[in-house]
């Protein structure tokens, strides 16, 4: 079952709020891990629709940060999109 718009923005927020955190934690890989595995949280109970606009906002999250997303999660969810 998805998640309500509201939630969803909650969880975004929680994320974007965390950054600082996982970015002081996590070097290298194991950013990334934690990283994608609370992204993929969100969007792994989002519906159809919103998939592709919640996977924009997580891309918004690392841009702030001056990160550039990987190109194999970029791939993995157009693959989980279809």
């Amino acid at each position: 079952m998805s998640m309500p718009l509201q939630e969803v923005e909650r969880q975004l927020a929680e994320l974007a709020g965390a950054m600082p955190e996982l970015l002081k934690h996590n070097q290298g890989v194991e950013f990334w891990i934690e990283f994608m595995d609370r992204a993929d949280a969100i969007r792994n109970r989002v519906s159809l629709d919103q998939f592709d606009w919640v996977t924009e906002r997580i891309y918004e999250v690392l841009a702030a940060y001056g990160i550039c997303t990987p190109s194999r999660w970029i791939l993995a969810a157009a693959a989980g999109a279809n």
